[in-house]
This record gives C-alpha cells, sequence and structure tokens, in this order.
C-alpha cells in the first residue's frame, strides 16, 4: 500500500535553531452515508443504492455485495431483488491510501410488499428564485415504479427526477404521484415560491484576462448599458493575467446596473482600452457584449464566466461575478 503524508506544520527547535517539519498520513477514506431506495411495491423489485464518502483522493474503486449472490463496481449502481426477503448488503470504497467499509441490512422486503411513500426534494438553477426559473427535481420516493408530476402552472411530466421551468412569479404547488405495478399510488406536495424578477444586477467583481503581453500596462474598463456608461476603472497587472476587481473600491465610477428591462433586450458592454500618450484610455483593445436577456435565459446566474469578444480574440475575456 502507498502512503500518502501531509505537511502538518512547522516547530522551531531551540537548542539546535533548526525549523523541523512533521509529516502525519492524509486523512483515510470514510463512508458517512450509505442507503437503498426500493422502487416497487411488490416482487420483483428494482433498488437504487446510493452512497456519500469523504477524502477520495487518488483513484476510487467502489465494491457492492448486494447480498443475494450479486455484485457490483458502480459508485450508485442498480439491482433487482428478484424475490422477497432480507438482505446483508456491504459497500468497500477504497484508494491507493486507505478503505472503509459499510455493512447494513435491508429488511424494506422481508414482508414481501413495500409501502408507498413518494417524496422528493427540489432545488433552483444557481440558486436563484426568480421568474422564469429552473427548477431540478430529486426524486427519493420508495415503493413505486411509476410518477406522475403536477406542477401547479398546468404543466405535468411522467419523468423520474424531471425538471421544470416556471415562467412566472407566484407560489405553486407542486404535487408527486407515486404508483405501484400493483396499483397502489400515494401522493405528496410542496410548495414552491417563484419571486419577481429583479429590478437591478450589481456587480460585485469581475475577472479581466488579457494576454501577458499586457503586463505592466495600465489598462482602462468601462462598463456601458447600450451606449450610457455606468461605471469605470483602471489597474495595471504586475504579474500574468487575470486581475480581478471588485466593487465599491474598484469601481469609482459606479457598479449597479439598474432597471433592468429583459424585453428590451438591452445590453452590457465591457471595453478595455491601453494608457495612451496622455495617460487617458485611447487604444481599444477589446469589446465584450452580454445582453440581458442572455443572463435570463441562462435563469439568473450569480457568477456569469466568460463573456468573450466577437469575433473572439485569444486570451481575451471576462468572468463577471453578480448579485441582485
Amino acid at each position: 500500500m502507498v502512503m500518502s503524508l501531509l505537511l502538518s506544520s512547522c516547530r522551531k527547535d531551540d537548542f539546535s535553531g533548526w525549523t523541523q517539519a512533521y509529516l502525519v498520513p492524509a486523512p483515510g477514506v470514510k463512508i458517512v452515508k450509505a442507503g437503498i431506495l426500493v422502487k416497487n411495491c411488490v416482487a420483483p423489485f428494482p433498488v437504487s443504492f446510493y452512497q456519500e464518502a469523504e477524502n477520495l483522493r487518488g483513484n476510487v474503486s467502489y465494491s457492492w455485495d448486494f447480498g443475494d449472490g450479486n455484485k457490483s463496481t458502480e459508485k450508485a449502481p442498480n439491482h433487482i431483488y428478484t424475490s422477497a426477503g432480507s438482505y446483508r448488503v456491504s459497500l468497500i470504497v477504497k484508494n491507493e491510501i486507505s478503505a472503509d467499509t459499510a455493512i447494513f441490512d435491508v429488511n424494506q422486503m422481508a414482508t414481501g410488499s413495500v409501502a408507498v411513500e413518494p417524496s422528493f426534494n427540489f432545488l433552483h438553477t444557481n440558486n436563484n428564485n426568480y421568474a422564469p426559473t429552473k427548477v431540478n427535481f430529486q426524486n427519493t420516493s420508495s415503493g413505486a415504479n411509476q410518477f406522475k408530476w403536477f406542477f401547479g402552472d398546468g404543466d405535468e411530466s411522467n419523468n423520474d427526477s424531471p425538471e421544470h421551468v416556471f415562467e412566472n412569479p407566484g407560489n405553486y404547488t407542486v404535487k408527486l404521484r407515486g404508483t405501484c405495478t400493483n396499483g397502489t399510488e400515494k401522493e405528496i406536495t410542496q410548495q414552491i415560491l417563484v419571486s419577481n424578477a429583479p429590478r437591478r444586477i450589481v456587480i460585485d467583481s469581475l475577472n479581466l484576462m488579457l494576454p501577458s503581453s499586457f503586463k505592466n500596462t495600465r489598462i482602462f474598463v468601462e462598463f456601458y448599458k447600450n451606449s450610457i456608461l455606468f461605471g469605470s476603472t483602471a489597474t495595471i497587472s504586475t504579474s500574468s493575467f487575470p486581475v480581478k476587481l471588485f466593487r465599491p473600491r474598484d469601481f469609482p465610477g459606479g457598479y449597479i446596473f439598474d432597471d433592468v428591462q429583459f424585453s428590451n433586450n438591452e445590453s452590457l458592454i465591457f471595453r478595455a482600452y491601453r494608457e495612451g500618450i496622455n495617460g487617458n484610455p485611447s487604444v481599444l483593445i477589446a469589446e465584450m457584449f452580454l445582453a440581458t436577456s442572455a443572463i435570463r435565459s441562462a435563469f439568473y446566474p450569480r457568477v456569469y464566466y466568460q463573456i468573450t469578444t466577437i469575433p473572439t480574440l485569444t486570451d481575451t475575456f471576462v468572468d463577471l461575478y453578480m448579485d441582485y
């Protein structure tokens, strides 16, 4: 077994004058959760296995033993138990440093039937609930193998774990109906709040990426809403790009893009200039555009990556960090 070592700390030895570095083993693999979801209420029983583990450095392998003579090396396998019973399941997760084992009993199918218990979690794309918002649903139901979703806005889905776009603000009652092959069914509902679209976009910070030839050159950056200047700053990179600029420190000219009107397809324009002979911005290096409709269609990302030039220039783009 290969032992991986991490630098733990340094300590000064007052007698010898040497500073000594102490090495300790890297933390080993640790299984923190393992379990199942039974996807039918009567035999045969399709089962989904899941697990969570920590300290997964290097090459990680998984070894499942389902307790009925079948095995798998998948991270999160599916398996069908053909008959009722209790099964002892084991999972081994290992890498070059160590291994960890979890053993647990699967008793849900012992009586030959499993209760239908619909359940689900959901997450807004980019953690924003502004309309429109895309919501990703995770089906955690047990005992059912057929599903019907009612999103509360008139749309429906038969997918196991669908995603859905709520176009308008409101409080939606989302219902999931789970059904077993013998016709047994049960429903569960949750409320999803979708807020009004934001009235402003705040530029928190940005990364400016330019070719290395602009090192030690004074660069000016200007921001426009369509043709109206609403922010500017200047920077000198004494090292390699990108350079990160923060508000309000680096934006004395302003940093808030107010009254966003997505229906008008307004644009943010970013212009980078090289310093001229008189010390003012005079040589345009690059111009980059971002339509507000693109922000909307991407469901309001709090980080909008790599707004590039058109046509594309090598090593030239802006990483825009936003809030609302």
